[in-house]
């Protein structure tokens, strides 16, 4: 069943929803037990969902370009290994067919050889010299044609490495293929889901946004020294970027998600860090909190879904949360610390 199919009934809901805005008195949506705060903990519990399948979604992105440039490579390869195999079955072709024609000759014509050798003789070092010849060729030709050989037997393995290779690439690219259908399948659920959270999310008090937003914290971006290191020059380009949006798998120059944001500041400072939180926590190198220093990643939650850079007195930035801009804010809360990785 494809995506379209299956979330139809959810975009018609929404369409009924919507229509239902503009005919009824009241919101649309029920609100859970509990009031604004139960709404606004569904909804901070939806958008953690999603960015656990965005970041999910990127990995598989990353993996799925891996995989097909692996495939490139290893048709590129098994062409040429082809090409070699031709080129070396053609010189051992030619090589018997020499080979052949002194076989055949070797002894219809052995006597005639000696004769004609003794005939034609000066001496008898000539003699033996002339009378060589023919054993000499065949010994050349055999010589050749077992080189040959094994040149064909060396193309022959690669070429069969190679199409092992392509096959197992392309298999792997099908394989990463249906995973990140699968998980755009389940991200477009999520973002139907969305659509109405960001209905009630309009529809909030400013009360309400100003509890899902937090407070505003406040962070002299003066106080982060200046230098030419990747760290320091990827804090200033993350501070650079408060107050743009949140949005799920943005990697700037105006919008990001949390990953894509580590991503962009790094991206500035001429580095090229892994593109997903958990691939983020994977790299790098691993720092005791006592001794992080700005440039950090700060990896969040146990499943490493979340991350924010560390940006000094104990604060880091992050792209939070969808409705919430790039913002600087104390190291604990942007979430449940994991650990600290630098670059």
């Amino acid at each position: 069943m494809t995506v379209a199919r299956r979330t139809l009934p959810f975009v018609a809901a929404l369409m009924a929803a919507a229509t239902l805005a503009t005919t009824q008195p009241g919101p649309v949506f029920a609100e859970p037990t509990g009031g604004p705060q139960s709404v606004l903990a569904r909804y901070k519990q939806m958008s953690i969902q999603a960015e656990k399948s965005a970041e999910a979604m990127n990995k598989a992105q990353v993996e799925y370009d891996k995989q097909r440039g692996v495939v490139v490579t290893q048709r590129k390869a098994s062409v040429s290994a082809q090409r070699r195999l031709d080129a070396a079955n053609a010189k051992m072709s030619a090589a018997q067919t020499k080979l052949d024609a002194l076989a055949r000759a070797s002894y219809r014509g052995a006597r005639v050889n000696r004769l004609y050798a003794v005939l034609v003789s000066d001496s008898p070092q000539d003699l033996l010299n002339n009378m060589s010849d023919l054993e000499v060729l065949s010994r050349q030709s055999a010589a050749d044609l077992k080189s040959i050989k094994g040149i064909a037997k060396d193309a022959s393995n690669a070429k069969k490495s190679a199409d092992q290779a392509a096959a197992a690439a392309s298999t792997a690219v099908k394989d990463a293929a249906r995973k990140r259908g699968d998980l755009q399948a389940k991200q477009a659920d999520l973002q139907l889901e969305a659509v109405a959270v960001r209905a009630v999310y309009k529809s909030m008090t400013g009360k309400e946004l100003a509890a899902l937003r937090g407070p505003k914290y406040s962070f002299d971006a003066k106080a982060v020294p200046k230098g030419t290191s990747p760290a320091t020059v990827a804090v200033h380009a993350a501070l650079s970027r408060v107050g743009d949006p949140y949005v799920w798998g943005a990697t700037g120059p105006d919008e990001f998600d949390c990953s894509g944001l580590m991503l962009w500041a790094y991206k500035q400072a001429g580095k090229t860090i892994p593109r997903t939180s958990e691939a983020q926590l994977a790299g790098g190198k691993a720092v005791d909190r006592k001794d992080i220093k700005p440039g950090d990643l700060i990896i969040y939650y146990p499943d490493a879904h979340h991350v924010g850079l560390y940006v000094g007195n104990g604060y880091v930035i992050h792209a939070s949360t969808f409705g919430v801009p790039v913002a600087v804010v104390p190291i604990d809360k942007a979430g449940p610390y994991n650990s600290a990785r630098r670059y």
